[in-house]
């Protein structure tokens, strides 16, 4: 099937995309450093409510269940949107089915290449004709927290973009598959923030506070969080909610993991040629660089979303059925 002019002209991405610089930077940095430290997957593990269970067990579990909620078997076919580093992409290469993955972060296309993986780099917004009606299933595992950015919430524009994402993803299925499945795992607001308050310079707010954390985490990584009920609405008329799960604990627990990893590596001789090796990136981005560094080891800002009794978000891992 091909795009009529109409439907083509929707999949191009709109004049407030705006998301990409922080976001590719952020990556860009992220796997020069994450890898190196034992770290390939940047998602929640699945522990299911075990603390003692392995990290590494954990990331194949959570891998493991995505893939079941999409039927993913031999002969599947997988896209795979922000497909990251690859792990997810190799075991359904394992299971025998097809995948193709996309991302905007040219280091992990090359990782991804490097690992037999076929791997695009490219906006979701631009998927386009060969990408029409051509997969029995679409997986967004982590990377729709990206999608939005406070300048775009701030000017209303958040239930735009995630109708449009729901079109993308739902012309990407081919209507005659049996299974016809879209899973997402995505951080999702319990206490929103006011947009513009994670436009401005964290230092302005009171440090410790919810703006104070926003504000350090929209810097270093990009983006703005959708908040619950919103992706149903937004799906109307192309996928159905099939069922949901809460990861909160998961991404709690993962995070702590990364935490504690990087901290520990940091004092050694390899962190600091990890370090070393990352310096033409922090030249490249001064700013974005201090900023990740202090919202992940300074502000804890990152692990700050998942801890206490009452976190300021939540992980839902979401499957749903074309429509």
């Amino acid at each position: 099937p091909r795009l009529d002019t109409h439907d083509r002209a929707n999949t191009r991405a709109p004049e407030f995309v705006t998301h990409a610089p922080t976001v590719i930077t952020c990556y860009s940095l992220f796997d020069r450093f994450f890898p190196a430290c034992g770290l390939l997957d940047y998602t929640e593990g699945v522990y299911h409510n075990d603390p003692t269970v392995s990290y590494e067990q954990a990331q194949r579990n959570q891998v493991n269940y995505v893939l079941d909620q999409v039927e993913c078997g031999p002969g599947t076919r997988i896209l795979e949107i922000g497909c990251g580093n690859g792990t997810l992409l190799d075991e359904v290469k394992r299971r025998g089915a097809h995948g193709i993955g996309v991302t905007i972060s040219p280091e992990q296309v090359r990782l991804c290449r490097k690992r037999g993986l076929d791997v695009r780099c490219l906006d979701y917004k631009l998927l386009d004709d060969p990408f029409v009606g051509r997969f029995d299933a679409v997986v967004a595992n982590g990377p729709i927290e990206h999608f939005v950015q406070p300048e775009e919430a701030a000017r209303g524009l958040t239930d735009a973009i995630y109708e449009q994402m729901f079109g993308i993803f739902r012309r990407a299925i081919d209507p005659r598959s049996p299974v016809r499945k879209f899973i997402n795992t995505t951080i999702h607001f319990l206490r929103p923030p006011e947009p513009r308050a994670l436009l401005t310079s964290p230092w302005r707010h009171k440090r410790g506070g919810d703006d104070w954390h926003w504000a350090w985490l929209a810097r270093a990584f990009g983006g703005f969080y959708p908040v619950l009920g919103q992706f149903e609405n937004c799906a109307a008329g192309k996928f159905r909610l099939l069922h949901t799960v809460d990861g909160t604990y998961d991404y709690h627990l993962t995070s702590e993991e990364w935490l504690r990893r990087i901290r520990g590596v940091l004092p050694t001789w390899k962190g600091l040629k990890i370090l070393a090796s990352s310096v033409p990136n922090a030249c490249r981005s001064p700013r974005q660089t201090f900023d990740m560094l202090m919202c992940m080891l300074g502000s804890e800002s990152w692990n700050w979303q998942f801890r206490g009794p009452n976190p300021p978000t939540c992980l839902l891992r979401q499957t749903w059925s074309a429509v």
